[in-house]
Parts: C-alpha cells; structure tokens; sequence
C-alpha cells in the first residue's frame, strides 16, 4: 500500500511538471507571435511614396485619399 502512494504522488508531480513545461511554452509562443507589428514594407529603406502606393494596391485607401496624400508629400 506504501509502495502505491508513492507511485501515485510520482505521477502527480511529474504532471504539474509537464503542466508548467506546457503553460510556459505556449505562453512563449504566444509573446513572440504578436512581437512583429510592424508590416516588413514599412520598414527601414522604405520611402513615404512607396508605403502610399502599397497601401494604395491592397484598397486600404480610396484614389481620393491616395492623391491628397501624395500631393503632400510631394510638395
């Protein structure tokens, strides 16, 4: 009966082991998926006229508002 409680408190620490391995990995995994918020277009290197006619090819802006803003940074 000793021999069985003692198997029984092996196991149980092993999974809390295994439980924290876990939670740490996932919770690493998660941290290092939200660390690039930059797009890489945007980046360094990348003028403000070519950021426009990106943001321009994916419809994230009208040809009115594209215009207006490139008449800005163009003057």
């Amino acid at each position: 009966m000793m021999m069985l409680s003692f198997v029984f408190l092996g196991l149980l620490l092993l999974g809390g082991v295994v439980l924290v391995a876990l939670l740490a990995g996932g919770g690493a995994l998660l941290r290092n998926q939200g660390s690039d918020t930059n797009p890489p277009d945007e980046g360094q290197g990348v003028s403000a006229r070519e950021v426009l006619d990106r943001r321009l090819a994916r419809g994230e802006i009208s040809r009115d508002e594209y215009e207006s803003i490139r008449d800005q940074i163009e003057s």
